[in-house]
């Protein structure tokens, strides 16, 4: 059988039988372990308390108030969320250079023995400033408070107004600023646009001034110059083409020997008149006729080639009847069919044809230049969609810039006026709700909550102690520790004998203890309160 060691028998039975009775049991035994961790803790936190020096705190709160003038009516610049704008207000008025100028103008931590070094001055302040946000609701921010806290109590409430007054000013700075910086970025902008759509301009103008007839608003212009130029090449031609029959006729006239002042010399070998070849006279009206021909439609036309043949079979026939003639050799008659028609001189009808041919030779003359002009105005019509494309793009980007430019002139005022109602304070802006006053009573610390609270936790404190003692114990208190500890039924059980002086030493010495135990205990407490206010 394994042996049962008492102090761990204890120990189970202790845990495993712990019920009221037995938590009364063990108080009772270990009260004085219980009685003085309580009383040493709370004298000492008591003490601690005591010592521990006044903090006033005051606040002041801020409400957001929206702006005066509707956004409809003059939209606002500065549209960022208000809890971020915050933020940066708060790095902004706390910054350690704003916060010297505040120290130095409100005598903050003034310090004679110069203990209190410079650096150690602004993490202070900085540490005594909250800021804490109000909701009005529906997650927007409709104010947010300012509190201080300092151990003097005059200082408190005037130092917690300066530091609303500066978020105050600095809100407004910011506002002001940004629309300012705004107006003056669009104001930029906008003379930029404005010197490169004046540029696009004067491109523009020159291009169109050094190109004016390639525009498309001359495109009526040359069609109308090429109507009147084709209109006088058709009747200078038509004029060439009335004097050439003109000349055509004169030719038929002198050809066919008709009444007019003439001089005649026959072709026969001897020179004298003799009888006239009867074909001679349609050979005449043939050449006549052909010459006309060739004059209008050119040597290859179907028309000119029938009269060459009719002219050709005459002449044939003319000089068959010219060698069947009696009297006519055959070199004569050789002579007559390559010779078939008489020279006839006619001056008055020479001197007509020759001017004929002086009024052809000037008319084709004048044709050369206007046909020259005609091909430059069809040369500017043919240039001209690829100008007008190029005049186009520069149309569209001179329009993009003249856009530009209105849209930023647009903006650029309505920047101008929000920097306006901004410096007059119609926008949105911070305002004082509650002003900071002067606490009547200290916000810290309270001594009563630190006295129980340290009250609570010695009387913890001491139940742990006692039931460790309880625990590491080993003596058998009972005989039913005893019985259940050894299995066996006990018999008989001898108590404890005090006797009346041992009860009165006892007393005393449990008198002494607690004497003992507030006297350390306060001085503990002294102590520590020392100690941590030297270190604070």
């Amino acid at each position: 059988m394994a042996e049962i060691h008492p102090s761990n028998a204890i120990s189970n039975d202790l845990l495993d039988n712990l019920q009221l009775g037995v938590c009364l049991e063990i108080a009772r035994r270990r009260k004085w372990w219980i009685i003085l961790s309580t009383i040493g803790l709370f004298v000492s936190a008591t003490v601690v308390a005591r010592r521990m020096p006044d903090t006033f705190r005051a606040e002041t709160v801020i409400l957001v108030n929206s702006a005066e003038v509707p956004d409809k009516y003059v939209p606002s610049i500065n549209t960022g969320d208000i809890g971020g704008r915050l933020t940066t207000l708060q790095q902004q008025v706390l910054s350690p250079t704003r916060l010297k100028k505040m120290a130095e103008l409100e005598g903050l931590y003034s310090d004679p023995s110069g203990k209190l070094a410079q650096s150690d001055l602004i993490p202070a302040i900085q540490k005594s400033i909250t800021v804490e946000v109000v909701n009005s609701g529906g997650g927007r921010m409709g104010a947010f408070r300012i509190a201080y806290t300092s151990r003097k109590r005059d200082e408190v409430a005037r130092v917690a107004n300066h530091l609303a007054q500066m978020f105050i000013e600095e809100n407004l700075k910011v506002r002001v600023d940004q629309t300012e910086g705004t107006a003056q970025f669009l104001r930029d902008q906008l003379q930029e646009t404005k010197r490169q759509m004046d540029e696009k301009d004067t491109q523009l103008h020159a291009i169109k001034s050094r190109n004016i007839l390639a525009m498309p608003e001359s495109k009526s212009y040359h069609m109308e110059a090429l109507a009147n130029l084709r209109s006088q090449v058709q009747a200078i031609q038509e004029k060439i083409q009335r004097d050439q029959g003109e000349k055509s006729i004169l030719h038929s006239i002198l050809a066919s020997g008709e009444q007019a002042p003439t001089i005649d010399v026959e072709q026969g070998s001897d020179g004298s008149g003799g009888v006239r070849n009867p074909y001679q006279a349609q050979i005449q009206k043939l050449e006549a006729k052909l010459a006309d021909l060739r004059v209008r439609y050119g040597p290859g036309h179907p028309d000119v080639r029938k009269v060459q043949g009719e002219l050709d079979r005459a002449r044939s026939k003319a000089a068959a009847e010219a060698q069947n003639s009696p009297g006519t050799s055959p070199a004569e008659s050789q002579q007559v069919a390559i010779q078939a028609q008489p020279r006839r001189r006619n001056p008055v009808i020479e001197a007509q044809i020759e001017k004929f041919d002086e009024e052809i030779a000037e008319q084709s003359k004048l044709l050369a230049p206007l046909q020259s002009r005609m091909q430059a105005h069809e040369a500017k019509l043919a240039d001209m969609p690829v100008f007008e494309q190029q005049i186009e793009r520069m149309q569209q980007d001179f329009d993009v810039l003249r856009s530009q430019y209105t849209g930023l002139l647009e903006k650029e005022k309505a920047a101008e006026i929000s920097h306006a109602l901004e410096v007059r304070q119609k926008g949105e802006k911070f305002e004082v709700l509650d002003y900071a006053t002067t606490p009547g009573k200290p916000a810290a610390p309270n001594r009563l909550l630190i006295s129980l609270g340290a009250l609570f936790g010695g009387l913890l404190a001491g139940v742990g102690l006692a039931a460790v003692t309880e625990m590491s114990d080993e003596s058998v208190r009972s005989e039913s520790e005893a019985t259940r500890i050894l299995g066996k039924p006990v018999l008989i059980g001898v108590p404890l004998i005090v006797t009346r002086q041992e009860r009165r030493l006892a007393y005393l010495r449990a008198v002494g203890i607690l004497v003992g135990t507030v006297v350390g205990s306060a001085a503990l407490g002294f102590l520590f309160s020392l100690i941590s206010g030297r270190l604070s």
